[in-house]
C-alpha cells in the first residue's frame, strides 16, 4: 500500500486550510469585476447622454419655439381661408427675422394650411406648394401633436435637414401645419462644451447619428471611423440592444450607446474606446492572483522547510536506527539544522540506543555467565554420574553373585546413559536439545564397548532423522535404547552366528516410531503374556513410554528376534531452557508402584 509522504501530507492539510482564503479571494475578484464592468457601464451611459445633452437641448428649445409660434397671430392669420398679402408678408418676415436670429441652428421655415399648401415661407417663391404628399405632413394631421421628424433633403433649401413639427389647432381642429428644419450638419457637430474639462470616458466619447438601418447622417468630425459596421447597428435597433461592444471602422474596440433624440427615424450613437481585456483581468482579478502567488510562495517555502528542518533530521533518525537494529556500534553525528523538537527526540532516542545498548552488552555477558555455570553445571553432573557408574562397576566386582552382579551392570548402564546425554548437552551450543541420531549412536557405542570381550560381534544398523530433541525426550529415548539393547546382548544371541540389532527411527505426522529389534532367540512364551513380562526392565519401558505419551508394542515369538517399539508424538519445537515432560503422563514413581 502507497503511502503519502509526510511532506505531502502537510501541503496538503495546508492546502485544504488555505482554500476557504483562496474561494473568498476568487468570489471578492470576481464580485469586484461585476461591479467594475457596472460602472463603467453606468460612465458610458452617463458620458454618451452628456455628449448628446446640446442635441437634446436644440430639440427641446426647437419644441418651445414652435409652441410659441404656433399661437402667434401673424402665423395664424397667414392660414386664414382668405388671408390678405399683408398678413402673408407679415408672416414671411417673422419667420425671416427668426431663422435670421439662428441662421446657425435652422435652414428654413414654412406654414401650411390644412390642406398643405404653402401660406407662409422665408422662400416667396416655395408660396402655393404643397407638402401634402410628405409623410410628417400626413403625421402632424392625425397625431395633432408635436413630433421631430425623419431627415430631409430640404425642399426650400439645398440643405439635409431634420423637421420639427407642430399641427396649428382651432379649437382642437387641424388647420395647419408649422415646421421648422434643423440643419443637420450644424446639429450634429454641436459639442458640449463642459466635456472639456472632465475626465475619463465622457472626453473621449466619439458622437455620430444614424438612421434605423444603421446608415451614417452626421457626426462630429472623424467620428465616422468609431462607427461599427452599418448590419450591426441595424441588428442592435431591431433587438433594442442599445448598449453592446464592437470593432469600430479603425480596428479598435468600443462600447456602444444607442440614443433616441425625440424620434426613431434620427438615432444618435456614442462611441467609447473599451478598456483592453487584459487591462481588465488584471485590474479584476490582479489581488487574486497575488492571494494565489503568496500562496504559492508559501506552498513552496514550506515544501522546502519541510525538507530542511523536518524529513532530513527524520532521515538521520532512520539511518541512527538502522545502525542500531544491525549491531553497529558507530552512528552518524547528530545533526543541528532540525528544530528543536526534532533534534531533542533525536537526542532521546540516542540515549535509548546508548542504554539498549549498555544493557544488551550487559545481558550477553550474563548470558555467557550463564552458559558457563550451565556448562560447568553439565559437566559436573556428567563426571559426578561417570563417578557413580565406576564406583557400580567397583561394586559389582566385588559381588560374586551373578544374578546381583547382573543388576548392578543394569544400574551402571543407565547411569552411563544419563552421563552420555549430559555431556551431548555442554557439548552444544544449545542446553536444551541434542542431536538424536548423534545420541543414540554415542550410547549405543558406550554400551557395547566393555562387553567385546565377553560377546560376540554384533552388527547394529541405526538409522534416525536428524532432528533436535529436548532432555526431557532424550532421557526417555536414552533408556529405553538402553534396556532394549542390554537385554538383546544379555539373552538374544546364545547360539546365533551373526547377531545384528537394528535400532530405527522415522517421523511421521507428528508422530515418531521407535523400533529396536534383534535376529535373536526372540521373546519367551511367559514374556509376551497378558503383562508382558513382570521384570523390571520391560516395567521401566512402559513406563518410559508413557512418560512420553506414547505406547510400547513387543513382538517376536521364539526363534524370530525380538521386537520393540514405541510410538509417541513428536514434541514442538521448544525454545531453551523448556521441560517437554508430558504433563498427561504419569509419574514414575507411580508407575513402579502399579507394576509391583
Amino acid at each position: 500500500m502507497n503511502r503519502s509522504s509526510l511532506r505531502t501530507r502537510l501541503l496538503a492539510v495546508v492546502v485544504l486550510a488555505l482554500m476557504p482564503v483562496l474561494g473568498l479571494s476568487a468570489w471578492r475578484a470576481y464580485d469586484a469585476g461585476q461591479n467594475a464592468a457596472a460602472r463603467r457601464a453606468e460612465a458610458v451611459t452617463d458620458a454618451a447622454e452628456l455628449a448628446v445633452e446640446p442635441q437634446r437641448e436644440v430639440l427641446e428649445g426647437t419644441k418651445r419655439l414652435l409652441i410659441v409660434l404656433a399661437d402667434a397671430p401673424a402665423i395664424r392669420r397667414s392660414i386664414a381661408a382668405q388671408p390678405v398679402p399683408a398678413d402673408i408678408d407679415e408672416c414671411s418676415a417673422y419667420l425671416k427675422a427668426l431663422l435670421n436670429k439662428f441662421s446657425d441652428q435652422y435652414s428654413a421655415a414654412f406654414v401650411t394650411d390644412a390642406s398643405g399648401v404653402v401660406k407662409c415661407t422665408i422662400v416667396p417663391a416655395a408660396i402655393g406648394s404643397s407638402f401634402a404628399d410628405r409623410t410628417y405632413f400626413k403625421q402632424a394631421q392625425q397625431t395633432k401633436q408635436f413630433f421631430i421628424a425623419s431627415y430631409v433633403a430640404g425642399r426650400l433649401t439645398a440643405t439635409t435637414v431634420i423637421p420639427a413639427v407642430i399641427p396649428i389647432l382651432v379649437d382642437g381642429e387641424f388647420h395647419g401645419m408649422l415646421s421648422i428644419g434643423i440643419a443637420l450638419d450644424p446639429f450634429a457637430n454641436l459639442a458640449n462644451p463642459s466635456l472639456g474639462g472632465t475626465a475619463g470616458a465622457a472626453k473621449k466619447v466619439a458622437l455620430n447619428f444614424v438612421d434605423r438601418s444603421g446608415r451614417p447622417i452626421g457626426g462630429a468630425t472623424g467620428a465616422a471611423r468609431t462607427l461599427p459596421t452599418p448590419a450591426r447597428i441595424a441588428n442592435a435597433v431591431g433587438t433594442h440592444s442599445f448598449q453592446f461592444a464592437d470593432y469600430g471602422r479603425d480596428g479598435e474596440a468600443y462600447d456602444y450607446r444607442l440614443l433616441q433624440l425625440g424620434t426613431d427615424a434620427v438615432l444618435a450613437i456614442a462611441a467609447v474606446p473599451a478598456v483592453g481585456r487584459r487591462t481588465t483581468l488584471l485590474a479584476e482579478w490582479g489581488d487574486f492572483a497575488l492571494v494565489c502567488l503568496a500562496i504559492v510562495a508559501a506552498l513552496v517555502a514550506l515544501w522546502f522547510g519541510a525538507d530542511r528542518w523536518c524529513l532530513k533530521p527524520l532521515l538521520y533518525i532512520r539511518h541512527f536506527a538502522n545502525a542500531v537494529a544491525r549491531g553497529e556500534t558507530t552512528w552518524p553525528e547528530l545533526e543541528q539544522h532540525g528544530s528543536p523538537e526534532i533534534r531533542a527526540l533525536a537526542e532521546d532516542i540516542l540515549l535509548i540506543a546508548r542504554t539498549i545498548i549498555k544493557r544488551e552488552g550487559e545481558l550477553r555477558a550474563s548470558i555467557e555467565q550463564r552458559d558457563h555455570m550451565l556448562r560447568e553445571i553439565h559437566h559436573r553432573v556428567k563426571n559426578n554420574l561417570q563417578m557413580i557408574s565406576s564406583l557400580l562397576s567397583l561394586q559389582a566386582g566385588k559381588i560374586r553373585s551373578p544374578r546381583i552382579r547382573r543388576h548392578f551392570t543394569d544400574a551402571q548402564n543407565r547411569v552411563l546413559a544419563l552421563s552420555i546425554l549430559h555431556r551431548h548437552l555442554y557439548e552444544r551450543s544449545s542446553w536444551a536439545l541434542v542431536d538424536f541420531q548423534h545420541f543414540i549412536s554415542d550410547l549405543v557405542r558406550q554400551l557395547t564397548s566393555d562387553r567385546q570381550d565377553i560377546l560376540p560381534t554384533v552388527r547394529f544398523h541405526i538409522r534416525a532423522p536428524v532432528m533436535a530433541v529436548g532432555p526431557d525426550t532424550a532421557i526417555p529415548i536414552g533408556l529405553i535404547v538402553t534396556e532394549a539393547v542390554t537385554n538383546a546382548m544379555r539373552h538374544a544371541f546364545q547360539g546365533v552366528a551373526s547377531p545384528e540389532i537394528r535400532i530405527i527411527a522415522s517421523q511421521n505426522d507428528g508422530q515418531v516410531e521407535l523400533l529396536i529389534e534383534d535376529n535373536g532367540v526372540g521373546w519367551s512364551s511367559n514374556q509376551l503374556g497378558p503383562d508382558e513380562g513382570d521384570s523390571f526392565g520391560f516395567t521401566l519401558i512402559r513406563g518410559l513410554a508413557a512418560q512420553l505419551g506414547g505406547e510400547v508394542e513387543l513382538a517376536g515369538g521364539k526363534g524370530e528376534g525380538a521386537r520393540v517399539v514405541i510410538r509417541f508424538p513428536l514434541p514442538d519445537e521448544v525454545p531453551e531452557d523448556a521441560h517437554l515432560t508430558n504433563p498427561t503422563a504419569p509419574p514414575m514413581d507411580r508407575l513402579m508402584a502399579q507394576s509391583k
